[in-house]
């Protein structure tokens, strides 16, 4: 059947007013409130349908609207642009926005694809696959749950699969950032606390450099040209072979929508609206396009390198939903090595900070990182984690330099400690020589307790840091040193006391048998050993935070266990 659903024309994006109402925008409306209500954020009901979306909105300010410089960043910030300048900016690119009908169409391939239809629910990526649902194996994501979409609806759940597809079988390529892969987005901190815009969450996080003139869009949009199939010919997408804003749109599945008209009024099962056309299923074909070699090339991941001597960086990827301040360092710090670096926008948005002046300054200190992203297991979805933490920061760039220094600083003792308290541990319960038949999992519960039990002081000493580092720019060089030595010295006791209470919650000396009590006591005394400075471990801990180390012997009595 033919329609006509276009992207820039339709309301098709699903919003959350300031109100907490819900309403359908076009990309054109997103920087202005609708009906004196602000827009707040994209709300599908599904999290991973909301980053798809939000990534995909960035994508196309980047392409379209995307800023110069940092004085052009700031003032479409603080002052965004109108709906008539917006809609202008986007105008061009409406030919390579129509969901069906004739010519291109959005995320789709240009061929009419052949063979078995597939249902509409395996667009999304932790539908159970086809041996699950054979097997009768899905007993915790059931089928069924989505047998109709709207075109709103089938756009986002398009545009999602497509932006994280995981393996899918053989010549079903993954995203091009691999399957599922794990996004960080800033959230500014607003003037009075206020929760930011869905306009000020897209700008904090557009690249520069990335506009193009409409000549320049085919290299763009994969599906405004024939798909770069990957079979055995061996073709594979490389940064060089199109644009690099691709790593917006990128296409790895070749999918035909097939739509067909809605009489029963069947609501979409993603959106909860009806539409006068629905679709329940599309067609497929192995061997769309097969990116390679994008190294740190998508803005709003991060990225690692396994050793140190590999040439590429590879997208980070959850291994659980957990998200701690452990990972501070590869999502908002590189970490000391540089096997793990933060996404491009978090360091764009550190750099463009410094425009910003007065309260707005200050509510610096209260930016976030969302990092989301499913854990996979192949292809299998296990999980999906969504995790808001602290993006301590103060705009002042050395200011700034400094509070990722101490950072670093305190996450890598905290490792130290975390190594002691589990030799410790392994001390008390197990003796001298240890045992072969250890209980890994205690260990595993000590080693989480402590990165859970220091993760809000972590983030609050941090911040308290950054406060006093910005009080005294005028002066940092006279100061700087005091001021690590008291952080680090407050970061110090955190530790110590943390590491104590988790050891003697794990090794209660009162259950002790006799026979182990003295393993107790010899397992806590070189823990304490290494919490004031002495030792080895001891010796790393107070380097990292710039402490004094103590008298080479410790004065009789004053470790007593």
């Amino acid at each position: 059947m033919e329609t006509s659903f276009n992207l820039l024309r339709e309301p098709w994006l699903p919003v959350e007013l300031e109100d907490g109402k819900r309403a359908s925008v076009r990309p054109g409306d997103i920087s202005q409130p609708i009906d004196g209500q602000k827009i707040m954020r994209i709300a599908s009901g599904r999290p991973d349908c909301d980053i798809s979306t939000t990534e995909f909105l960035i994508g196309l300010l980047a392409v379209t609207f995307g800023p110069h410089d940092g004085h052009a960043w700031k003032a479409l910030y603080s002052d965004p642009p109108s709906q008539d300048e917006l809609e202008a900016a986007l105008r061009p690119i409406e030919a390579t926005l129509t969901l069906d009908g004739e010519g291109p169409l959005f995320f789709q391939d240009q061929e009419q694809l052949t063979g078995d239809d597939v249902s509409v629910e395996a667009l999304f990526i932790d539908a159970p696959g086809s041996s699950t649902t054979r097997d009768n194996a899905d007993h915790f994501v059931k089928r069924g749950r989505t047998g109709a979409l709207s075109r709103a609806g089938a756009a986002i759940a398009l545009l999602t699969l497509q932006t994280s597809a995981p393996s899918g079988g053989a010549g079903h390529r993954t995203s091009l950032r691999g399957g599922g892969p794990l996004t960080t987005l800033v959230l500014p901190g607003m003037v009075g606390n206020a929760e930011p815009t869905l306009w000020q969450r897209l700008w904090a996080n557009v690249p520069g450099g990335m506009r193009e003139s409409t000549d320049g869009y085919a290299r763009v949009f994969p599906w405004v040209i024939e798909t770069r199939v990957s079979d055995s010919s061996g073709v594979t997408t490389t940064p060089e072979d199109v644009h690099e804003a691709q790593a917006f749109f990128g296409m790895p599945r070749r999918i035909r929508l097939n739509f067909e008209p809605n009489p029963e009024r069947r609501p979409c099962d993603l959106l909860g609206i009806v539409d006068d056309v629905i679709v329940t299923n599309y067609a497929t074909r192995p061997w769309g396009a097969n990116y390679v070699s994008w190294s740190r090339g998508h803005p709003l991941s991060p990225y690692y390198k396994p050793r140190e001597t590999d040439a590429e960086y590879l997208p980070l990827h959850l291994k659980s939903s957990r998200v701690g301040y452990r990972q501070y360092l590869g999502l908002v710090v590189p970490d000391p090595d540089g096997l793990r670096v933060p996404a491009r926008c978090v360091s764009d948005f550190q750099t463009r900070a410094q425009y910003f002046k007065g309260e707005e300054r200050r509510a610096l200190l209260n930016c976030r990182l969302l990092a989301v992203g499913y854990a996979m297991d192949n292809m299998k979805a296990l999980d999906f984690g969504e995790a808001l933490m602290p993006l301590v920061m103060t705009g002042d760039t050395t200011c700034d330099e400094q509070v990722r220094e101490l950072a670093k600083r305190f996450i890598t003792s905290a490792d130290f400690a975390a190594s002691q308290l589990i030799s410790a541990t392994k001390r008390a319960l197990y003796g001298e020589r240890g045992d072969a038949k250890w209980n890994s999992s205690v260990f595993d519960a000590v080693r989480n307790r402590i990165w859970s039990d220091t993760e809000e002081p972590f983030y609050r000493t941090l911040g308290i840091a950054a406060k006093n580092l910005f009080a005294s720019r005028e002066n940092l060089a006279d100061q700087l040193a005091a001021i690590q030595q008291e952080f680090g010295s407050s970061w110090r006791i955190v530790l110590r006391q943390a590491c104590l209470a988790i050891f003697d919650d794990a090794v209660p000396i009162e259950d002790a048998q006799s026979d182990k009590i003295k393993d107790v006591i010899e397992g806590r005394k070189m823990l304490v050993f290494a919490l004031e400075g002495y030792g080895p471990v001891g010796k790393k801990i107070f380097g990292e935070l710039s402490l004094p180390l103590p008298a080479k012997k410790p004065a009789k009595g004053r470790m007593a266990a």
